[in-house]
């Protein structure tokens, strides 16, 4: 082997190797080892505090038990201290538990009895560490700690050793509890780590170390074979690259996938240097894939011909025909193509296994029918010129126009077409769109598949496909990349349709898109808070489009409102089973004033609410709505109706009203939203009649604890969790809606404890993801949404997390019930 080839393989091989090995070591030293004593002693400490925890629970049912008076609490407590003195655990069961209060007084220890009854404020370890009262100050602090010091080992009270303990308090007894783990079962638990670490590093160092022996040996023997094969290669390289250059059509020459060669006659064809076509990929010279060409290979010895499309250099494209013939080059496989330049229709195809593989994914999320996808369709009369259509589709914010002559649509022109026809050709923009469509229309029946729909627009090239109603009318298009990119951005779809709607058949259409998003999302296991929030800004992006357009065709309000959404929506909490509970707020009126603005906004909210219902939003059959002039007031007019709800506290006006305390702003001035809120907080302070009246509603919802037919109202389970956290939000002046978002504002303000806040929330979670899954499945199946799901349907893991939460919300309620029994 050459001296230079000797250095590089050193260099490139050798060096490396070596470098390696002591980059593994130091690895092993500096960053394993260290990384595996900290993950030893976290999860040491891990251990005891879960321990400790699990002795705390088991305090809590004695505790229990003496607040339900099965028991004494003094019997409790000695149950309890019995219970624990006996509990073991460790290698040899003599790691144990200790009790002390916050005297610090010894309550129990199982190893040094005589210390129990004692005041422990002066007793010291052999390091002088005050390690008792140390655990009180922890335990004041954080509620749970660990604490250094030194004790005798387990039961050998004649061996002192270092010791980890965590100490933890139950409040309800003021005790402290607390255990630990002896610092030397570590030390020697890593020592062992330590060890077994070293002879894995001997073992792989002598491996890799006997590796790299044979492959050096290997290397040099490859290398001088290499310098054998290099001449015979640069020998068969000259004869192909002489065969190329003499060929009299376009050729090149490609081995494993690059282009080696090129000709001059296909430079000519293409307008690419011989340099430039080196750099390229087949994709980018031809309309097809060399993969699918290279596959249709079925026998090496015979070449292939097919019809494509040539890249130019110039951004045009050439019809040609190409004869691929597959050669060995080098023990590598090659292809010496030939192209030739055809002229007549291009018949393109792709092939359609290939496709199918790419479709699978989405069509596992997209198997509905192309019309529920289908946007409107914008027309153009073919005597418009080029600068009118640009406009056109500009203003209307379209990519493709439906061009007119008389009643019938000839054809379609698109971005593409105003790119290629004329922008690239300089075509004036005052001929006639007649002279730059596409034509004929390609078009799919409304009822075909996505998945379908998607499968022919690439087949044929196209960016849209016209849908053809029943009665063999153009009903809308579809596009492309709007197919491709749904189940990336569904919902932000959603939205960007609607807000660009221009009608309420076209908001209607894209409000029956919503299930399926909502069903993809649950199957998928999908946050009951993401699925609630889609379909709420869905409903509220529908309801402000809806009064943009009649604004648009009303004319502008004569003064200043609010529209405002109330119940699930308001909280942001909707589902696909909803009606319509809204309102309507105008700023205070001059009595001259006031009549015309009346008639405005009764003519406004009843041509909302009347295309909501159209939409998919039924009319609310308590008539909570802006149409009606009950609910469409000033500001004043709303100020009074709560004041007469909070300060008279008639129990049934104040079931009754419930729903209108969760109200947000949909359309319009939040400020007169802003002020209401203000208003009922303030009016809302301090009225303790009210709440024991809200409260007692609460109470009186009737949980349904066995299935009617299977069938659970999963809204009427939900009721009281919603109105539980409403209570409390208004009693502590809050301004969020959200129950979610209001459960932890009052878990902030200490109002609620950790397991209060856990029980809510997570029985507002399951119970309506179970709640949107049902009306989802429903929806799927043609079925009307309802809010009941059939409980025989649930798994058993799922109907055993029904009944604790049915549990906890009876729970809650009668918790509810006597906090503010003593109301008056």
């Amino acid at each position: 082997m050459p001296q230079d080839n000797l250095n590089r393989f050193f260099i490139s091989i050798v060096i490396p190797s070596i470098l390696a090995i002591a980059l593994f070591i130091l690895a092993i030293f500096f960053v394993v080892l260290p990384s595996s004593e900290r993950n030893i002693m976290e999860g040491k400490k891990e251990m005891i505090s879960e321990l400790t925890i699990s002795v705390c629970s088991l305090l809590e049912e004695y505790q229990q038990e003496a607040e339900e008076k099965l028991i004494t609490v003094d019997s409790a407590r000695a149950l309890a201290i019995e219970r624990v003195s006996r509990i073991r655990y460790g290698d040899e069961l003599k790691d144990y538990f200790w009790i002390i209060d916050k005297q610090p007084v010894m309550i129990m220890h199982p190893y040094r009895p005589e210390l129990v009854g004692g005041n422990l404020n002066d007793y010291q370890d052999p390091d002088g560490n005050l390690l008792f009262v140390e655990s009180v100050l922890i335990v004041k602090n954080s509620g749970a700690g660990f604490i250094d010091y030194k004790w005798q080992w387990k039961d050998d009270s004649t061996r002192i050793v270092p010791k980890l303990s965590y100490v933890r308090e139950f409040k309800a007894w003021d005790w402290i509890v607390g255990t630990g783990i002896y610092l030397e079962d570590v030390r020697m638990e890593i020592r062992s780590l330590k060890n077994r670490l070293l002879r894995v590093v001997l073992i792989i160092t002598l491996i890799i170390s006997g590796l790299l022996a044979i492959i050096i040996r290997q290397s040099l023997r490859t290398e001088r074979k290499k310098r054998t094969a290099e001449d015979a290669l640069l020998l068969s390289r000259e004869k192909y690259k002489s065969l190329v250059e003499a060929a009299t059509e376009g050729t090149l020459m490609m081995v494993e996938g690059e282009f080696v060669f090129s000709n001059f006659r296909f430079s000519a064809l293409s307008g690419f240097t011989p340099d430039e076509v080196v750099s390229l990929k087949f994709e980018e010279l031809f309309k097809l894939k060399m993969k699918n060409l290279a596959a249709d290979f079925k026998d090496p010895k015979k070449s292939i011909s097919r019809e494509t499309l040539l890249k130019c250099k110039d951004k045009s494209n050439k019809e040609v025909v190409i004869s691929a013939s597959q050669i060995t080059f080098a023990s590598q496989t090659g292809y010496i193509i030939v192209i030739k330049e055809v002229s007549g229709q291009m018949q393109f195809e792709k092939d359609s296994e290939l496709l199918s593989g790419e479709l699978q994914a989405l069509l596992l999320m997209m198997h509905q029918p192309l019309k529920a996808i289908a946007r409107d369709i914008r027309r153009i009369h073919s005597d418009a010129s080029v600068r009118e259509a640009v406009r056109f589709m500009a203003r209307k914010r379209s990519d493709i126009l439906f061009v007119n002559h008389g009643d019938k649509i000839v054809g379609v022109i698109n971005q593409h077409d105003l790119t290629e026809r004329v922008l690239a050709t300089g075509l004036d923009q005052d001929k006639k769109v007649i002279e730059i469509m596409s034509s004929p229309l390609v078009s799919m029946n409304e009822n075909a598949l996505l998945y379908e729909g998607l499968l022919d627009m690439k087949k044929r090239g196209l960016s849209h496909m016209a849908l053809m109603g029943s009665k063999k009318k153009i009903t809308g298009v579809v596009g492309f990349r709007e197919i491709g990119g749904m189940q990336e951005n569904f919902a932000g779809f959603l939205i960007k349709e609607i807000v660009v709607a221009e009608g309420v058949e076209q908001l209607k259409r894209i409000y029956k898109r919503l299930p399926v998003l909502v069903k993809a999302l649950s199957d998928s296991g999908g946050q009951t808070r993401i699925m609630t929030r889609i379909i709420s800004s869905v409903a509220d992006a529908i309801q402000r489009r809806l009064i943009e357009l009649a604004i648009e065709e009303l004319g502008p309000a004569p003064c200043k409102f609010a529209f405002i959404a109330m119940g699930s929506q308001g909280r942001g909490e909707q589902t696909l089973t909803t009606d319509q509970d809204n309102a309507i707020i105008t700023v205070n009126l001059q009595e001259s004033f006031r009549q015309e603005a009346q008639v405005y906004f009764k003519v406004l909210a009843k041509k909302v609410n009347m295309e909501l219902d159209t939409v998919g939003y039924r009319f609310c059959q308590g008539e909570i709505m802006a149409s009606n002039p009950k609910w469409n007031r000033e500001l004043n007019g709303w100020k009074k109706y709560f004041s007469e709800w909070i300060v008279n506290c008639n129990p049934q006006d104040v079931l009754d009203a419930a729903i209108f305390f969760d109200f947000r702003c949909i359309y319009g001035e939040k400020i007169l939203v802003d002020q209401l809120r203000t208003h009922i907080n303030k009016t809302a302070k301090g009225k303790t009649m009210f709440f024991h009246h809200m409260a007692r509603s609460i109470t009186q919802i009737k949980i349904p604890v066995k299935p009617d037919n299977g069938q659970m109202d999963m809204k009427m389970i939900l009721l009281p969790v919603s109105s539980y956290i409403r209570l409390y939000a208004l009693r502590e002046g809050l301004t969020v809606v959200g129950s979610k978002h209001r459960a932890q504002l009052l878990l902030e303000k200490n109002i609620f404890d950790d397991s209060l806040y856990e029980e809510l929330i997570q029985a507002f979670d399951f119970i309506t993801h179970l709640r949107v899954r049902s009306q989802a499945e429903n929806i799927a199946r043609d079925e009307a949404p309802g809010n009941t799901t059939d409980i025989r349907q649930l798994n058993q893991i799922e109907t055993l997390i029904l009944k604790k939460h049915l549990q906890n919300i009876a729970g809650i309620q009668t918790r509810l019930g006597s906090m503010f029994s003593g109301a008056n």
